[in-house]
């Protein structure tokens, strides 16, 4: 792998690595691979979720936030079951954390501390379940609501994950980035082994 390189990431795609990178085509500039935006070795729903990252934040919030995890993001190409995980924690931490952070903001605090309280969304039934409390208790939070029925639909986890940025988005601030800086390191972590966090999946 070569060494990262000590230039800043840049918003979107670009057609050569002379026009600048973005978080993943770091990676694959990392890896030794040719220049894309979706290397071979990292996960799809990684290369999703950072993508969507990489274009919703500031040139500031970018290299604060997202840079220093590239390196990271090399060599995390799982299985497909581990990508199921993956998806699920993504469903997780939107529904648990970011959700929760915007309607703080916009003082629902009872409707935030009962989407907090939820139990681990660690199966395709528990998203189900998310999905009425956020459609009974948070019924125009539009963005999650989509990333919870694509995920109930047996929707592949790369095709929804982007969808929790736009809440990250929205909030634009210290705390909502940095939940989503935990949430990439706990994506990471879910990686298939025995010491990595487990989700289970029930049948739909």
């Amino acid at each position: 792998m070569q060494s990262n390189p000590d230039i800043p990431l840049a918003a979107g795609s670009h057609a050569t690595r002379a026009d600048g990178m973005c978080a993943m085509e770091m990676v694959a500039w990392l890896a030794g691979e040719p220049h894309s935006d979706e290397p071979q070795c990292a996960c799809p729903v990684l290369g999703a979720l950072v993508r969507a990252c990489n274009d919703a934040m500031s040139d500031t919030q970018r290299n604060r936030y997202l840079r220093p995890l590239v390196p990271v993001l090399v060599g995390t190409r799982r299985t497909a079951a581990v990508e199921r995980a993956r998806g699920l924690l993504v469903v997780d931490a939107l529904v648990r954390t970011l959700l929760p952070l915007r309607l703080r903001r916009e003082r629902r605090l009872e409707e935030a501390r009962l989407l907090a309280d939820l139990p681990p969304i660690e199966r395709l039934e528990d998203a189900r379940a998310a999905l009425r409390a956020v459609e009974h208790f948070a019924l125009r939070q539009h963005a999650t609501q989509w990333v919870l029925a694509r995920a109930v639909e047996g929707t592949p986890a790369a095709r929804y994950v982007a969808g929790a940025v736009m809440v990250a988005k929205a909030l634009n601030d210290h705390a909502g980035w940095t939940a989503m800086v935990a949430l990439i390191e706990r994506l990471v972590a879910c990686d298939g082994s025995a010491a990595a966090p487990a989700v289970a999946f029930a049948s739909s």
